[in-house]
């Protein structure tokens, strides 16, 4: 039949078909506005707003406003003027929840007052007073209508919302029917389920809805009808918020509900009114002090709150202390503790934690030590530029750290104790059976007059610190030649030195915290018997003294005179002479003192040369062949 009419009248079917499309868009609009995804970094302000004994919320981004129940009639006044005073002149959305008198009396005065541009309820009903009179407004003011349909989302703002319940209709209990919705803003979300009870709770569960959420507005002002412990295990918050009234005829809040809700932050509006935080999509802030801290303990009988700054919580915890070297271990404020865990140098301590939705306001810390019976009340606290503690003097203890959120959750712990030496060895000596002998910079200009006539003796000492000494080193350095730290070492605290030797002697100092001073002996010189370190000085290297009677590789031939110059080592005793003989072709001159000789031309031969010190010691050299021309 379709199939005909088409042939015959093709344009009536595009018309037909346009139609119904237009239809399917308008009641996908009706039962669901579009979804778009939320970006990080966007502001949502959510306002739990005290309404007295019932349920009103104000949600704005983007400019844009949502309203999530009223509250009861008698509310109506107080929420008009809250709106009015936050700037609200039209509402995008308000959403009902259910149409109990403690959450939509209130929405009448808003209805009256403001443009709404959509109503999100159920199609549910509750005759009274108060229900009637909110549908007629809705009629009188033909608001549109927008039917939840569960697992589908919409935009508001920088926020993508979800319907998760309810999941079902013919409810025994009348407040399953509330409509529950996720509200997500970049990292950040908020659960908000009306006065939805176990049943519902149960559902939303079954049907893997995504529950997690930072913040959780508690079901039904915190009745024990509702927040199973199947549920909040899925929604796993840790901001909890109970919107109920002063001194009301239920009794809300539930203390075994505040004793479920121990390891979140509790706000109440009976006690804080309202209550406004604000999420930039990674971090939620509170304008209101928590009834109670996560971590704190609730009474079972009576509800009063003892707080707890040794508990952690999802937005404070793994916590840690980090150095260098690796981690400080933090312990429980009254753990006994040893400090053989050593550290040399400047220390850095990086307090590290998990901070959930919120972030670090600040880290105080507190010294605690060994000498000292230490608790958190009788240390002087100290708080921390950011995150990281430096200490730059000797200390032997644990240290206390109190971390701060910017929600006010606190945590103290102690750190595992240590000792800190700081400072690298000092008052380094030598002792020595040598005279003025010392310990001087290594920078220091070396001297090597002292001369010593015996074996030389060297005791190195040294004030190694508040770790005590690790060892010593020490490394033979002779005159003329270089150092560095990388050449090998000797380990030892003395040394005595029987052979013959010009030179310093470098000391390596280190603590048992790995600190190390370096320092040097003044220059010395032992020379045990005869001279030694013989040598000639002239314009020409290639003439110096050899093995007695070694003969050339090659002719040595010098074009003109030349004046070489003895030089030796004496020891203790000093010079007494210095002679020569010159052996010129085949013939010798007698002895000659002197420490000089000019030779001139026609010279062929080698010279022999005989140093002797005052103690009589005396050793003869003899130089290569040479030719002066």
């Amino acid at each position: 039949m379709l199939k005909k009419q088409t042939q015959k009248n093709p344009k009536k079917l595009v018309r037909t078909l346009k139609s119904l499309f237009i239809t399917f868009i308008l009641i996908v609009s009706f039962f669901s506005p579009m979804a778009t995804k939320a970006e990080s970094g966007d502001n949502l302000k959510v306002s739990f707003i005290d309404v007295g004994q019932g349920d009103g919320a104000l949600l704005e981004s983007n400019g844009k406003y949502m309203l999530i129940d009223g509250g009861p009639v008698a509310a109506g006044p107080t929420l008009n003027a809250y709106l009015r005073a936050r700037g609200v002149k039209k509402l995008e959305y308000v959403l009902a929840t259910h149409q109990h008198e403690d959450h939509i009396g209130g929405l009448i005065n808003v209805l009256k007052n403001f443009e709404v541009e959509n109503l999100i309820m159920t199609n549910t009903t509750f005759p009274h007073q108060s229900y009637y009179d909110f549908n007629n407004v809705i009629l009188n003011k033909k608001v549109n209508i927008v039917r939840p349909v569960m697992g589908k989302s919409f935009q508001f703002g920088s926020t993508t919302i979800t319907y998760v319940a309810p999941n079902n209709t013919n409810y025994a209990s009348y407040n399953d029917n509330s409509i529950v919705v996720r509200v997500v803003n970049g990292e950040n979300s908020f659960l908000f389920t009306g006065d939805a009870e176990s049943v519902s709770e149960k559902e939303m569960i079954a049907k893997g809805h995504n529950l997690k959420s930072d913040v959780l507005k508690v079901g039904h002002h915190s009745a024990l009808t509702s927040t199973t412990q199947a549920f909040l295990d899925a929604v796993d918050p840790s901001i909890s918020v109970i919107s109920c009234g002063r001194d009301n005829r239920a009794e809300f809040p539930r203390i075994t509900t505040l004793k479920k809700l121990e390891k979140t932050n509790i706000y109440r509006t009976d006690i804080s009114g309202t209550i406004t935080m604000v999420s930039d999509g990674k971090e939620i802030t509170v304008d209101q002090e928590p009834y109670s801290y996560a971590g704190s303990n609730i009474d079972i009988l009576t509800g009063n709150t003892t707080i707890s700054n040794i508990v952690e919580s999802k937005n404070l915890t793994k916590l840690q202390a980090e150095t260098a070297q690796g981690s400080l271990a933090l312990n429980g404020i009254y753990g006994d503790e040893d400090y053989d865990m050593i550290f040399g140098g400047k220390l850095k301590i990086d307090f590290l934690a998990d901070y959930g939705v919120s972030s670090l306001k600040r880290i105080e810390y507190a010294f605690a030590p060994s000498d000292k019976i230490n608790n958190i009340s009788n240390v002087n606290w100290n708080v921390l530029t950011g995150n990281s503690l430096i200490l730059t003097e000797d200390f032997e203890g644990s240290i206390y750290v109190k971390y701060i959120n910017k929600l006010g959750n606190t945590v103290i712990r102690k750190t595992q104790g240590f000792t800190l030496d700081a400072t690298s060895p000092t008052n380094c000596s030598v002792v020595s059976n040598q005279s003025n002998l010392n310990i001087v910079d290594i920078n220091a200009k070396n001297s090597y007059a002292n001369k010593a006539s015996t074996p030389i003796t060297l005791q190195f000492s040294a004030d190694f610190g508040i770790s005590g000494k690790g060892n010593v080193e020490y490394m033979l350095v002779e005159r003329g030649k270089g150092f560095s730290k990388n050449w090998p070492w000797t380990a030892g605290n003395s040394v005595t030195i029987s052979n013959d030797f010009i030179g310093r002697v470098y000391v390596r100092y280190t603590d048992g915290a790995g600190n190390e001073t370096i320092k040097k002996t003044t220059g010395f010189s032992y020379v045990s018997k005869e001279p030694i370190n013989t040598k000639i000085v002239s314009k020409n290297e290639e003439i110096k003294f050899v093995k007695w009677g070694e003969k050339n590789s090659k002719d040595i031939i010098i074009k003109s005179e030349i004046t070489l110059k003895f030089t030796a080592d004496f020891g203790a005793s000093g010079k007494e002479a210095i002679e020569y003989v010159l052996e010129n072709n085949g013939k010798k001159t007698k002895w000659t003192k002197g420490d000089s000789v000019t030779i001139k031309k026609g010279f062929s031969g080698r010279i022999y040369v005989k140093f002797t010190d005052k103690n009589g010691n005396s050793i003869t050299r003899n130089s290569n062949s040479f030719k002066v021309k």
